[in-house]
């Protein structure tokens, strides 16, 4: 008997949460939440410090167009679909909107309970700043916009061509800033037409699909593609088909490489960390890094020391991720059929993962050396980098080393 389009979302749903939770366990074993909740911790300590002795001139509108911008922009759909889909689902299309709307209420739950974290986060430091809108008014109005988005997103999504769909998005954001902003700012006018904007994405009446399969098979890709390479840092799992985008503004670093045998490896994992996920994920988590060490240097956490373990915390975070770098081309047949010296696989490795790190580690350090140093804090500061120095150059290589020689692969 065929079963209803709900029961197959309740059972993939079920498959795909069964297999990650082992790999949850590894994560949790790593001391990871640990680290986060102490950092947690301290971020609340300076949180604290910051709205007690709050500058006049702090840009407290900015920062809460900031936080809570993608926090209402950011609609994922988690949809379980595959490429087989297109063969055994299309028939049943007259079904897949029951599918769809359940995928909507699964991720649109967890998009209004980020916007309330982020609501709770952020209005202590409105309230600080004298604020001139209700903070009643400003949950109210930024859960209204949060579910206006899920329903753009969607039609975003039914959007025939990709160009169509990114300049949508791009007007959709941009709109949604304005509008958080007169918000805060008690321009409700100005709010309001942003609104009319945004109503006015949803119902535009560009050529649409009833379901993008494409799309959304794509969208799903992508997301299996982010947890395989966040739990690969912690365990070795199967692989999902590498996504490969052409990052141009980072291209210059391997056309640098001299094309010589020696460098066969240097130049493919230089490529591998350009052009896949995991370059991505390290520029989020280098700007992350960015922007939470200036606050925290910005106010001097505990005397600097706080801010420097704000920032050693980001470097070890972006080692955490560069340990996937390990895992790229480990099963490839390719390196055991062409000429390659193998023995240069490890060193290109190490290379590339010392380079990557020490860059990181260099941009996130820059709120450090911008505000903690003019403050008096240059020990704390200087003490910070020499320690990441320790990490990066020192001890990173002994431990990715030991990791590819203890592998069984590599053998």
């Amino acid at each position: 008997m065929e079963r209803s389009v709900d029961a197959l979302w309740r059972s993939r749903s079920a498959a795909f949460w069964r297999e990650s939770m082992p790999y949850f366990r590894y994560m949790a074993q790593s001391g990871l939440p640990g680290v986060i909740i102490m950092a947690l911790l301290a971020g609340i300590t300076g949180y604290g410090m910051l709205l007690r002795n709050l500058p006049a001139n702090f840009p407290v509108v900015l920062v809460g167009v900031i936080v809570l911008t993608p926090l209402v922009c950011w609609s994922p759909l988690r949809t379980w679909l595959r490429e087989a889909d297109i063969v055994f689902l299309v028939p049943r299309e007259a079904e897949m909107p029951a599918y769809i709307r359940r995928s909507m209420r699964y991720n649109g739950m967890a998009g209004i309970a980020a916007v309330l974290i982020g609501c709770a986060a952020y209005l202590p430091l409105y309230h600080a700043g004298n604020g001139r809108t209700s903070l009643f008014v400003v949950v109210l109005a930024v859960l209204l916009l949060k579910l206006l988005h899920i329903v753009a997103a969607w039609r975003e999504r039914q959007i025939v061509t990709a160009g169509s769909r990114r300049v949508l998005r791009v007007l959709r954001w941009a709109a949604t800033a304005l509008a958080i902003a007169a918000l805060l700012k008690a321009s409700l006018l100005i709010l309001f037409a942003n609104c009319i904007v945004l109503l006015a994405i949803i119902y535009n009446r560009l050529p649409r699909y009833p379901i993008p399969w494409l799309t959304l098979i794509e969208e799903e890709r992508r997301t299996r593609r982010r947890y395989t390479l966040f739990f690969s840092a912690f365990a070795d799992i199967p692989t999902e088909p590498a996504w490969v985008k052409t990052r141009r503004y980072a291209a210059w670093a391997a056309k640098m490489i001299a094309y010589r045998k020696s460098n066969a490896f240097f130049y493919l994992y230089t490529q591998t960390l350009i052009r896949t996920e995991l370059g991505g994920i390290l520029l989020r988590l280098t700007a992350l890094g960015l922007f939470t060490g200036w606050l925290a240097a910005y106010e001097a956490l505990w005397a600097g020391w706080g801010s420097a373990g704000v920032y050693l915390l980001f470097v070890w975070l972006t080692g955490i991720q560069l340990r996937a770098l390990a895992q790229a081309h480990r099963h490839s047949v390719w390196r055991h059929v062409y000429p390659l010296p193998e023995e240069t696989r490890q060193s290109a490795v190490l290379r590339v993962d010392r380079r990557a790190s020490l860059l990181c580690a260099l941009v996130i350090w820059l709120p450090q050396c911008i505000w903690l140093v003019p403050q008096g804090y240059a020990l704390q500061a200087v003490a910070a980098l020499a320690v990441a120095l320790i990490y990066v150059l020192a001890l990173r290589p002994k431990s990715v080393k030991r990791k590819m020689s203890a592998d069984p692969e590599e053998d």
